[in-house]
């Protein structure tokens, strides 16, 4: 799901108190640059990291599916050629609005194709943002454990709530959790018992459903928290610390 104005005012409504920073890296930060899209029909998750006129470290792909990142390398030029492990590659370029040839400055997305084996699948990526993070540690700001450890209570969460499992979402919440409502208004939820009483209010069809259109992986840090579904929710360190119930 792509970043829009709607984040932008679901964050004036992020109030949380916040711990130190631990983004003591900036020898090791790179610009990351965040896509989603397809492969065919597949939906996929792309981070871009470059040193110069190369695919750096850490780039790869991968599919929602699976959530399990394939590493990528390759050049960069008028086009990109970025080629996985098993062969893969893909050839982009980067386009605007009309789908023309751009340069990045001015592009909204890439399009090309991914191929293997024989096989030809078109690729459509929209640009969801970019960021400066360590490698490896996009969570530092946050916390001092690897992307993965921090992770955990994301997935956790995402997976609970949407197959409908309460007693098992609470469990990776940061309680007292900040429920932002319309108007400005906010309620705070001190504990799972609370939660559950209040759990189809804050968590309606139509939160449920732009939920499942995200991905609990690679996400952008804001004020401090990773941020899930261009503004739905925001975790910190120990889970769920906040939920903006108008997707």
């Amino acid at each position: 799901m792509r970043i829009k104005k709607m984040m932008i005012a679901a964050l004036l409504l992020v109030a949380v108190a916040n711990g130190p920073s631990h983004f003591a890296y900036a020898e090791n930060t790179h610009q990351l640059d965040d896509y989603s899209g397809q492969v065919g029909s597949a939906p996929i998750a792309m981070t871009l990291v470059f040193s110069g006129d190369k695919i750096a470290e850490r780039a790869h792909y991968y599919y929602r599916k699976y959530l399990q990142d394939i590493p990528l390398t390759g050049t960069k030029g008028r086009e990109l050629r970025l080629t996985e492990p098993g062969g893969g590659l893909f050839v982009l370029h980067y386009i605007d609005s009309n789908n023309k040839v751009v340069t990045a400055e001015q592009s909204i997305g890439l399009a090309g194709t991914w191929s293997s084996n024989n096989q030809v699948e078109p690729v459509k990526l929209f640009a969801e943002g970019s960021g400066i993070y360590v490698v490896g540690h996009r969570y530092a700001e946050i916390t001092h454990k690897t992307d993965d450890q921090f992770e955990v209570p994301i997935k956790g969460f995402y997976n609970a709530v949407l197959a409908r499992k309460p007693a098992v979402a609470t469990q990776f919440v940061s309680f007292p959790l900040r429920v932002n409502t319309t108007a400005g208004k906010y309620i705070m939820v001190h504990n799972s018992d609370e939660l559950k009483q209040k759990w189809d209010h804050i968590f309606s069809p139509q939160w449920l459903k732009a939920l499942a259109a995200s991905s609990p992986h690679d996400l952008p840090v804001i004020q401090k928290m990773a941020m899930i579904g261009a503004g739905l929710a925001f975790f910190n360190e120990k889970g769920l610390a906040v939920v903006n119930t108008t997707p």
